[in-house]
């Protein structure tokens, strides 16, 4: 069993399926994707989650060319702009292009989700539903759900990969027997990847700061945007900007009309009068996402992604980790919920072999 359908989820339920072992997955939002959150309309797309990978991270490009997935890189042609408070107006500044480069999905970073859980039975993906407790005996685990509606049930299972926030695993579901308190400081210890972001997309009808030999990228200190960039469609026929607020509750905590209104007056100070002006404009608050962010005041240092602890099962091998908060490598990234992934599933397969 598998709780939790994001990236890393669905790659270690692809796999486990894949060697012939049966898998429930068990998620509470009501779409597979967990942080890729893509938003389609008509012929165009705008990641309202994670939107990049690296031209070097290998396992994340491998799996995307196993599941068909095109890649373009993130388009950097021409100044960026900074803006900080002791100036009157932004300046234009020239950034060197990446590298290893910034890539991209056709058609979103969620698709690599909905590929994955379409590698799956039917039935297999069990949506609107919270894993609230796990228990081993000496035969395997079991997992009490609860749905939606409320309807609650126990599935037994040989093994149980927990593929969730690990503050947000520590808070919300109830193990027996209980977890190392060693391991509860460790997972509270962990920041959860994107808890206190808000994502801002803003969509035009013609990409104009292409036109005026600028990339879309911008920095602030000013705000509410920290960070601005192009989020144009590979062939630029839907042209669209998105950035990042500020993590600080004076941005986050602005009612929606007020922060829109925020955004887009900053966005003109920064490529224009054009700028201020879209088509549509969407935003997601990760920060307000009860499976993202726990806003518990935790005092203490915050650890490294990647620790130790996410590595070794517990409950005699029938209870691991995935997650992109676990990986040692690639943390924070797509890359790391794939590695994750995939060393949970190798995890269940030695253990059942």
């Amino acid at each position: 069993m598998v709780i939790g359908a994001g990236l890393a989820g669905l790659t270690a339920a692809a796999a486990l399926h894949a060697a012939g072992c049966p898998v429930t997955v068990v998620e509470a939002r009501p779409s597979v994707g967990g942080r890729l959150k893509t938003l389609v309309e008509s012929d165009a797309w705008f990641d309202l989650g994670a939107t990049w990978h690296w031209s070097n991270q290998p396992q994340v490009r491998a799996l995307a060319d196993e599941l068909g997935m095109v890649a373009f890189p993130q388009f950097r042609q021409g100044q960026a702009v900074a803006e900080d408070a002791s100036a009157d107006t932004p300046r234009l500044i020239d950034v060197p292009p990446p590298s290893p480069a910034e890539m991209r999905f056709v058609g979103g970073a969620q698709a690599l989700c909905h590929r994955l859980a379409d590698r799956l039975p039917d039935g297999a993906v069990v949506l609107d539903t919270e894993a609230t407790a796990v228990a081993a005996d000496g035969a395997g685990v079991t997992v009490s759900t609860v749905g939606a509606d409320g309807t609650e049930t126990q599935v037994s299972a040989a093994a149980v990969v927990v593929a969730m926030p690990p503050r947000l695993v520590s808070a919300g579901i109830t193990f027996t027997p209980p977890l190392p308190d060693v391991l509860v400081d460790v997972m509270l210890g962990t920041p959860t990847w994107m808890a206190t972001a808000v994502k801002c997309v803003a969509v035009y009808d013609s990409a104009f700061w292409r036109e005026a030999g600028r990339s879309g990228l911008a920095f602030s200190r000013v705000g509410p945007l920290v960070e601005v960039h192009d989020g144009c469609t590979p062939d630029g026929a839907t042209a669209a900007l998105w950035g990042f607020l500020s993590a600080a509750h004076d941005v986050r905590d602005l009612d929606v009309e007020r922060r829109t209104e925020s955004v887009l007056t900053q966005l003109g100070r920064l490529f224009g009068p054009a700028a201020a002006d879209p088509v549509r404009y969407h935003e997601r608050d990760w920060s307000n996402d009860p499976y993202t962010n726990d806003e518990t005041v935790r005092l203490g240092p915050t650890l490294p992604y990647g620790q130790q602890a996410f590595a070794e099962p517990l409950f005699d091998g029938r209870l691991v980790w995935a997650g992109t908060e676990t990986a040692g490598v690639g943390g924070g990234h797509m890359e790391g919920a794939v590695r994750s992934g995939r060393r949970a599933a190798a995890q269940v397969l030695a253990r059942t072999a």
